[in-house]
């Protein structure tokens, strides 16, 4: 079935993202063709190698998610720390260990499933419909090879598979479900003590000699950052392009040789055709006669329109269209990506999901050529591409070459090629605004070869249209700062570090008097500068107005039930050096209490999901590159 639809589709160069589908697949860039290009291994499993472009990829795809998700709240670099980027890898890493468990077993959806999940993906369908045609295109814009795309949404519908049966399985017995329905609605009746080191650092006089000593015993501490310059050349096919000349006469030739690439849809005929057959339908006409006669999707017209049973996730505005309408209604005409269609809801089958059977009609736009006039640009900047491509690769061979004959200038190369010789911002080992940030320019920057021994760097691809090779044109040396710049620093640190002490020393005292039932008054009398915190009754979850910190809350509840007539007393670091002394006077059990024992039961499936990769990374043989990440997050 799939082999079929790959065979018969015919389509055009359609430059599309999909980007709602989530499936691992492996990319072939210029490195296939050229030899001594520069490569970077973020981890390897079992031998099979991440790569540092997969890791920048999938940072950059987290960072995108995160900017939609928080808008012009979003701020990139409290998200480009060592632990993101170890998370991001560990991600990387799960999917490997999933995959190669997957190869192993020999587990693999069916064809049918894939097909199902195919149709279901917006980027793949014409008019709300599944098109064999689209699906061709799109994968061929993204240089996607048919049968590996299918074989890894196989393997990805399989993992998927395997997560929902390990995380259904999870279920909890009555009792259990009442135990943690008590936990969950507890109340407690707490108090605490807040000691801040503000108040200790106004009386605190830090001395020059201290400062001195300080100094001279933690120098390394702070030493400037190691920076570099570094001078490049870089093949990009887009520059290449636009050097390429084409005349009116080679734009007129396409133009008239693929008029098919340079068609618009003419609406005029198409939207009163559909609003005639809903008329038609109105005024008693049979849907699935009107639908065999006239509709242009011919894999549903033989049978009246028949689509079968959808359930939600087909497209968001098929969905809404669907999901409205009452049993029998017919919709109103929906403008789709070829045309015009109606629907009609024929049935609703209850259940988790809920299923509606439909039947639609649909009536394609006419295709219209465009004037030339209208494409020329568009025509032009297709043919450039295709003659720089022919370019490229000869001057990308060229250019490795030449940066290897001379490993001490970049002249000759840019000189053969016509590039010019740029120079790089001074950068740390975390790297530098635009590709300065790349690991792979990173990695060559800082290598032996580039940084110590002044040779040119291999060819790094960036990406499979754009190339680099760079040299250190400027190396400054990690040093150690000189007293005069870090003394601010020293002084606030041995502020805090002493503030710290006494507050310490404080909360430790307190909470010795406090279990020698020593009263809150008497406390305070001694200790000012304290202040006490009353609270009534908190609930395990936060209430949206409440003020008391989520560590003291979840501190409260981890510590032990006072005995009768008792208050059950423990000290805790805050932030900052700050401390606590927290007092649980007494604690409610809710005698009939209700819990979300799906959520429950879903949180301890994750767990035991979870619990499944792990053992997996544990039999498997991993090698975390560290330096990959570290070069992307030394501080200055």
């Amino acid at each position: 079935m799939l082999q079929s639809i790959r065979n018969n589709a015919q389509g055009l160069f359609v430059w599309i993202v999909v980007g709602l589908i989530v499936v691992s697949f492996a990319l072939f860039g210029l490195g296939s063709y050229l030899s001594g290009t520069s490569k970077v291994v973020a981890a390897s499993v079992n031998g099979v190698e991440i790569s540092g472009t997969e890791l920048t990829r999938a940072h950059q795809n987290y960072q995108e998610r995160l900017r939609n998700m928080f808008g012009d709240q979003y701020r990139p670099e409290m998200f480009s720390t060592a632990r993101v980027k170890s998370e991001v890898l560990n991600g990387l890493i799960t999917q490997e260990v999933m995959n190669q468990m997957l190869a192993e077993q020999g587990y693999l959806a069916s064809p049918g499933q894939v097909l199902q999940r195919l149709k279901s993906y917006e980027a793949f369908q014409e008019g709300g419909v599944f098109s064999a045609q689209r699906y061709k295109e799109v994968l061929s814009a993204q240089r996607m090879n048919g049968e590996a795309f299918e074989y890894d949404l196989s393997r990805d519908i399989a993992s998927q598979q395997i997560r929902a049966a390990i995380t259904t399985s999870a279920f909890l017995t009555e009792k259990e479900k009442n135990k943690l329905a008590a936990l969950e609605n507890q109340k407690r009746e707490i108090g605490y003590f807040e000691v801040s080191t503000k108040p200790y650092q106004k009386s605190i006089r830090i001395s020059d000699e201290q400062i001195n000593s300080y100094y001279e015993k933690n120098s390394q501490q702070f030493l400037s950052a190691e920076k570099v310059q570094v001078e490049y050349v870089e093949l990009n096919m887009n520059e290449v392009a636009g050097l390429q000349e084409v005349t009116d006469e080679m734009i007129k030739q396409q133009y008239e040789s693929s008029p098919d690439s340079y068609m618009a849809n003419d609406d005029v005929a198409a939207k009163k055709k559909i609003s005639d057959l809903r008329q038609q339908v109105e005024q008693g006409a049979d849907f699935a006669e009107l639908a065999q006669e006239n509709s242009d999707d011919k894999g549903s017209a033989n049978q009246g329109g028949d689509l079968g049973y959808v359930t939600r996730g087909v497209e968001e505005n098929f969905d809404k269209v669907v999901f409205a309408l009452n049993k029998g209604e017919v919709s109103q005409v929906i403008k789709s990506k070829d045309g015009f269609q109606i629907i009609k809801l024929d049935d609703i089958r209850a259940g988790d999901p809920e299923e509606r059977k439909v039947r639609h009609i649909l009536i394609k736009s006419e295709k219209k050529l465009k004037p030339l006039a209208d494409v020329k640009e568009v025509i032009k900047k297709e043919l450039q591409l295709q003659l720089a491509s022919k370019v490229f690769f000869d001057d990308a061979d060229q250019m490795n070459n030449l940066s290897y004959e001379t490993p001490d200038s970049l002249e000759p190369v840019a000189q053969a090629l016509g590039l010019k010789v740029k120079t790089s911002p001074l950068m740390t080992r975390r790297g530098a605004a635009g590709m300065f940030s790349n690991p792979k320019i990173l990695s060559a920057t800082f290598s032996e070869e580039v940084l110590k021994n002044g040779r040119n760097s291999e060819l790094i691809e960036l990406s499979d249209t754009h190339l680099v090779v760079l040299r250190v044109k400027e190396h400054q040396a990690a040093t150690v700062q000189p007293l005069a710049k870090v003394k601010a620093r020293i002084k606030s640190r041995l502020l805090q570090e002493q503030a710290a002490k006494k507050a310490q020393q404080v909360s430790s005292d307190i909470l010795a008097r406090v279990e020698k039932n020593e009263t809150i008054k008497s406390i305070q009398k001694d200790y000012p500068e304290i202040k006490w915190n009353k609270s009534e009754w908190i609930n395990r979850k936060a209430d949206k107005d409440s003020k008391l910190s989520v560590t003291v809350r979840e501190h409260a509840f981890a510590m032990p039930k006072p005995a009768a007539d008792k208050v059950s007393w423990s000290k805790l670091n805050l932030q900052a050096g700050n401390q606590a002394v927290v007092a649980v006077y007494k604690v409610e059990e809710v005698s009939v209490a209700k819990t979300d024992s799906d959520k429950i039961t879903q949180v301890l499936g994750n767990a035991d999901y979870n619990a499944f990769v792990q053992y997996l990374k544990s039999q498997a043989d991993i090698v975390i590159t560290q330096s990959v990440i570290d070069a992307e997050v030394e501080t200055n």
